[in-house]
């Protein structure tokens, strides 16, 4: 391992190459606190930046695939460890299985292998090759991430849970570190006024895994349920959704949303699903959560974790059942007003603040583990600083 370029009193200053596909929430929320304690190089195939201060910015082209976009990556994030750029490398959900000599600490946000494995089981054996595709595409770039990480940094215990099961890891190679909930979400709480017609909310992609046109069908099968669903998000199941919810001016099909919109979606609804059959964590529930919704989720392990009881809960894939219970909070504005205040303080112990001390202290501790154990190299020259996120990027 390198030498840190400089010592602060909580340890050392690091180079550390973030790598990712494209801006994540976690990037977003981290690296503005990490790039001032850090020396970090941001790797990323995407167009946004964090607003953070980085060494540089490298980055790939843009595939059609995870897998092409993970090769190109790491091969720039090797380099970037052979030239002697960096200490080590922070990777999220997987994108750097191809390091190779790099140390780096994994960010998982979800276990598609552990998807993966849940629907297979849930169909007749002979339709369960068409999960193939998920397994090479996904599955495999997260085993072969997780297995080689000298840490992994996972959102939940449910979560961790998965990864040390499906890949054999010991407990003291994978930690906890819950995301933290937005400011923002919280105010939204105490602009919520009075509305002349309940509204319920779904965010999320419009895909099977999570469980939204199941639900729709029976909500729009339920006309005596008299408040408006709104639905935010886009994906695959978008067209049958279409179908499925013509002619019914309950249902309001949004498709993505920006950040001003769902805040003003999150302020004027009271109600919010979430159908799915799998989450690493379930950030759109934590959001609903501090915006003061009575949330309605299937029981699954990481919902019971985050929401605990602080919503309601139904058997998973039960659709019918879970509108049923939609129905009766429509019926019962008392019920929804005591879960959405419950919701709100539970949503409110969750912080950004002890997520970025966190992860900043796994990071010093993983390169001080690996430091003790590894001969040094020898570091490259400083490069100059470049200012802001936005300043500039470069290609290597």
């Amino acid at each position: 391992m390198q030498a840190p370029m400089s010592e602060m009193s909580s340890g050392p200053r690091l180079r550390i190459a973030w790598m990712e596909e494209w801006m994540s929430t976690l990037a977003r929320e981290v690296l503005p606190d990490l790039s001032l304690k850090h020396d970090i190089t941001y790797v990323t195939a995407g167009e946004e930046l964090p607003d953070a201060e980085f060494v540089r910015v490298v980055r790939g082209r843009l595939w059609p695939t995870m897998n092409l976009a993970g090769f190109e990556l790491s091969r720039r994030v090797n380099r970037l460890y052979r030239d002697g750029q960096i200490d080590l490398a922070m990777v999220w959900a997987s994108i750097g299985f191809a390091l190779r000599g790099v140390p780096f600490i994994n960010l998982e946000g979800t276990s598609v292998y552990a998807e993966i494995g849940l629907f297979a089981s849930r169909v007749p054996f002979y339709k369960r090759a068409k999960f193939l595709t998920g397994l090479a595409h996904y599955a495999l770039p997260e085993m072969s991430c997780n297995r080689r990480a000298a840490r992994v940094i996972v959102p939940s215990q449910a979560l961790k849970r998965d990864i040390m099961r499906l890949h054999g890891l010991p407990d003291e190679r994978v930690a906890v570190v819950p995301h933290g909930v937005e400011p923002d979400h919280l105010t939204c709480w105490a602009q919520k006024g009075s509305c002349p017609r309940p509204g319920i909310l779904y965010v999320g992609r419009l895909h099977f895994r999570k469980g939204i046109l199941p639900v729709l069908r029976e909500f729009v099968r339920r006309g005596d349920i008299e408040a408006d669903f709104y639905i935010a998000g886009d994906g695959p199941d978008r067209e049958r959704m279409e179908e499925t919810a013509a002619g019914d001016g309950r249902v309001k099909l949004l498709g993505s949303v920006d950040r001003e919109a769902l805040r003003s979606l999150l302020t004027r609804t009271q109600i919010f699903v979430l159908p799915t059959y799998y989450e690493g964590f379930g950030l759109a529930l934590l959001e609903a959560m501090a915006s003061g919704h009575a949330c309605v989720s299937y029981d699954i392990p990481v919902v019971r974790e985050v929401l605990g009881d602080c919503g309601v809960l139904v058997p998973l894939g039960e659709a019918a059942a879970l509108v049923e219970r939609v129905a009766r909070l429509v019926r019962d504005g008392r019920a929804v007003a005591a879960c959405a205040a419950r919701a709100h303080e539970r949503a409110s112990r969750f912080s950004w603040d002890d997520a970025r001390t966190a992860i900043d202290r796994i990071a010093r501790e993983t390169y001080l583990t690996l430091e003790a154990k590894s001969p040094p190299r020898r570091p490259a020259a400083l490069e100059p600083r470049i200012e802001r996120s936005g300043a500039g990027s470069q290609r290597i």
